[in-house]
């Protein structure tokens, strides 16, 4: 399968409807402006994965500087792959460009979170490189606006 992975920035307008519209519903969806705002902070990191025709996944990542060392970390917020393109390499892919721009912008450790169903989520994982803790968590949410997203 062919596929083109891109970092998007905050004048792919275009791009960023189309995630929208295939990826980003709920209740109250982003907006354009929204992203591009969040895009112009150089430390947000979206990237989609797109045929010619579409776009069939993306990741989103966030930098921000280490109070233990002179890095930055960073953490891997979503990823996603619809379903009828997954086992073509395009979550590698994904991790592989983020990863390698995040070594460029001098940050040293990228973690995540996933459920503990999430098998294959935790293969891709594993298949790039990273290393599962030993430790169980839970989550927990502060709902402080009472919305998806806003501007």
């Amino acid at each position: 399968m062919k596929f083109q992975v891109l970092r998007l920035t905050n004048t792919d307008t275009s791009l960023i409807q189309r995630l929208i519209d295939d990826f980003l519903t709920c209740e109250e969806s982003p907006t354009i402006n929204h992203l591009a705002n969040a895009l112009q902070d150089d430390r947000t990191y979206l990237y989609v994965a797109k045929t010619d025709e579409q776009i069939v996944a993306y990741c989103l990542g966030y930098k921000f500087p280490s109070i233990y060392s002179a890095h930055y970390l960073a953490y891997l917020y979503d990823i996603e792959v619809l379903q009828e393109f997954r086992k073509n390499g395009i979550g590698k892919a994904l991790i592989s460009e983020l990863k390698e721009q995040l070594t460029k912008d001098n940050v040293n450790e990228l973690w995540l979170g996933t459920s503990t169903d999430n098998i294959s989520g935790q293969a891709l994982f594993s298949k790039t490189g990273a290393e599962k803790s030993n430790e169980t968590f839970n989550d927990y949410t502060y709902e402080l606006s009472g919305s998806c997203a806003t501007d």
